[in-house]
């Protein structure tokens, strides 16, 4: 039982059932209610029905956030399965596991089998990993195709730049990097390769000719270029203009929509992040650092260093930013883990596992009570209890601890957060998700009727309406329209002052947002004064 992890294929074979299994848990169960996730999932759902490929748009507006590729995937998803949460979130989940497939591989054939199965153990551990592999946002793809990029160069690297086949792979992912999210998705990998390719000496003018290949450039451009000339086209310009000055070079310079912050926010998103093995970030690093003549763990660290150092520069800060720089950490941690089983290092493990303890025990009481602090929430006692299974694990992380086997330890270590994913998406997070305002106000009901908008509104109204909502602003006489308009408390006098009549359906507060959600019955001047 002591050589748990040199059990070739079987070890393997079971994380990778449960990461594929984590990815995929509950993506139907789980409404489309982040603000994010509901805007780019509804903007597919127009694209499809208006057979769009080129301009993206919500209810019928310009959607200048993002490029369009994860628009495609939702699009062929629609297609496959339906309009619904499963078909929303099936790629991003997909590309989810994929990522930590090609991780586990690039570390197990560069690391050896040991160091791969703990770097898939490490990542494979990760709550916020799975927590943003269930959202039908853009991330996901960027993290795959900006991962997929990296590790394809380093393994062009070591055949001297002549595999023509890992070049094509490198320029085409970056390629689609850059459809996935735009700029950043070349921008990074370029500045990290540049440090390592300086750092190993690497840059030499015969390299270099290899690298700046020109049937690898036109794959490149070829893949990110095409759409970006077509929707400046299309739009005269103004979509190129607010996607690059508003969501790329104002989201760097200055703090968009509140997300702000110093540079600490940036490691706290990290550390809370790569938890449970956060506990070992430092001493993985540290450890790269002592041994930098291995290739691999230093290009990993330095892919990790430029993405957390970018972002720790930017003024927007979201805990999503960080998550291209999880697979590189991984490797460092896995590595640092595998060198640690082979020298029966025990007592590196004393001081991990008491801090792991302690944010085990203290977890369901910190989500139960910080919840129960929202007056708005049914926050239920059996969320507690819930969260106190994986506490569990506690039990024979100490037996093998005492036993000293390391190897075992360390999968308990990883299980315990595997089990914290598995309440969360399937028992936890569900009895707070049904109270979103957008279930509660019943939109099948609604969906008959003539809906409208007063300047702002939840948007996953519109995922789960499937229809546009007209601008009461825009409407000739408004108070006589029939139907519903969705707004915010907060303008309910604005309403009034506009001289419309109605009346208050459903109120309820957006989770984990201040807004208060109101949907209104329109009635016309004469059957209000009834």
């Amino acid at each position: 039982m002591e050589n748990i992890l040199d059990k070739k294929g079987v070890v393997g074979g079971v994380l990778l059932l449960i990461a594929f299994f984590l990815h995929f848990s509950n993506i139907n169960g789980l409404s489309v209610y982040a603000l994010d996730e509901a805007k780019n999932a509804t903007a597919a759902i127009e694209m499809l029905q208006r057979g769009e490929w080129i301009v993206p748009t919500f209810n019928g507006e310009y959607r200048f956030d993002k490029p369009p590729l994860h628009y495609y995937f939702f699009m062929l998803s629609y297609q496959l399965f339906g309009i619904n949460e499963f078909a929303a979130r099936f790629f991003p989940a997909l590309f989810g596991f994929l990522t930590v497939y090609f991780t586990y591989r690039f570390a197990r054939k560069n690391l050896g089998y040991r160091a791969g199965i703990l770097t898939l153990l490490v990542l494979a551990s990760s709550l916020h990993w799975y927590i943003q592999f269930h959202m039908a946002v853009p991330d996901p793809f960027l993290i795959f195709f900006m991962s997929m990029g990296l590790m394809a160069f380093y393994e062009w690297s070591l055949s001297g730049f002549r595999s023509t086949m890992l070049m094509l792979v490198t320029y085409g992912s970056l390629g689609l990097a850059v459809l996935s999210k735009g700029p950043v998705g070349v921008v990074l990998p370029v500045i990290a390769l540049l440090v390592y390719g300086l750092a190993m000496q690497l840059l030499n003018g015969k390299r270099l000719r290899r690298i700046f290949h020109p049937m690898g450039l036109a794959v490149f451009f070829l893949i990110a270029l095409p759409w970006y000339v077509l929707v400046a086209t299309k739009t005269d310009g103004v979509w190129i203009e607010e996607f690059i000055f508003k969501h790329n070079l104002n989201r760097f310079s200055a703090p968009m929509e509140g997300h702000g912050g110093g540079f600490w926010m940036t490691w706290i998103f990290i550390l809370a992040g790569m938890l449970p093995f956060t506990f070992f970030l430092f001493q993985g690093v540290f450890h790269t650092l002592k041994y930098r003549t291995n290739r691999v763990t230093t290009f990993a660290l330095i892919c990790a260093a430029v993405i957390i150092f970018f972002f720790m520069l930017s003024g927007t800060k979201l805990p999503n930013y960080t998550v291209p720089a999880y697979p590189f950490l991984a490797i460092i941690i896995g590595n640092y883990l595998a060198a640690l089983t082979k020298g029966r290092k025990r007592k590196s493990l004393l001081l991990p596992g008491i801090g792991y303890g302690v944010v085990l025990v203290l977890l369901p009481f910190g989500v139960y009570y910080g919840l129960s602090a929202d007056p708005t929430l049914q926050v239920p006692k059996s969320l507690l209890w819930w969260f106190m299974v994986p506490v569990l694990a506690l039990f024979p992380m100490v037996r093998t601890f005492f036993k000293r086997q390391t190897e075992q330890f360390l999968v308990w270590f990883g299980g315990g957060f595997m089990l914290v994913a598995l309440v969360f998406f399937w028992f936890a997070f569900p009895l707070i998700d049904q109270q979103n305002p957008v279930l509660q106000a019943k939109t099948s009901q609604l969906a008959s009727a003539d809906l409208y908008y007063f300047k702002i509104y939840n948007p996953a109204f519109s995922f789960y309406l499937q229809q546009p909502l007209k601008d009461i602003q825009k409407v000739a006489v408004p108070h006589q329209v029939r139907g519903y308009l969705i707004t915010r408390k907060q303008h309910l006098e604005e309403l009034d002052e506009m001289g419309l009549h109605y009346q208050k359906v459903y109120e309820g507060k957006d989770l984990f947002e201040s807004p208060f959600t109101v949907v209104l019955r329109l009635l016309p001047h004469e059957q209000a004064m009834k």
